[in-house]
């Protein structure tokens, strides 16, 4: 099965601390601050930032936020009293069969290093594979950034391809990865 605009993926998932929800036009200061930190880019390769500004971000949320039947991109907030905005989740379709492909961030640098980021890819895993829509999540990762790769491979993911530039690499976690590195079995 390949992912389309019309397969439902999970539009919520929670973990003890975080909350993934659908983004919504509050959340642009978040983002757009985020984009355009060059700290918070660099993970992403993109060593000056996005440098968006307002129209850039109202044009951004008419193209891949609006009119969706499902969302593709998430924020990642706290479970306070605010809920207050840490991150983004964003999923990207996938032409493998039964795949997903995904990015995330967690954009408050002051919450760099809690485990924010393997919470946040533990929750979404639990909802995605639970729902048996989907058998294997993917994610490109600096091979350089050994925090994330650390996260990577403690939550099961291996790596599938390195890049021909040698700068990233894709990681794949399959259900089945996912399970054994949790602990868990299919019965």
């Amino acid at each position: 099965m390949t992912m389309t605009e019309s397969q439902p993926l999970p539009q919520y998932a929670q973990s003890e601390r975080l909350i993934i929800r659908p983004s919504t036009r509050e959340d642009a200061p978040y983002l757009q601050r985020w984009w355009n930190d060059p700290i918070v880019m660099d993970a992403a390769g993109q060593t000056d930032g996005m440098q968006y500004d307002d129209d850039d971000m109202e044009a951004w949320f008419r193209r891949y936020v609006d009119q969706r039947p499902y969302a593709r991109h998430f924020v990642i907030c706290l479970r306070d009293s605010a809920n207050t905005p840490i991150g983004e989740f964003y999923i990207s379709g996938d032409d493998r069969p039964g795949c997903i492909c995904f990015a995330m961030l967690i954009g408050e640098k002051h919450l760099w290093g809690r485990g924010y980021a393997r919470e946040a890819i533990r929750a979404y895993a639990d909802a995605l594979f639970s729902g048996c829509s989907c058998g294997a999540m993917r994610l490109d990762v600096r091979r350089d950034d050994e925090r994330v790769l650390a996260t990577c491979y403690a939550l099961g993911f291996e790596v599938e391809r390195v890049w021909a530039n040698g700068r990233f690499q894709t990681m794949i976690l399959t259900q089945a990865a996912y399970e054994l590195a949790q602990g868990r079995t299919n019965r």
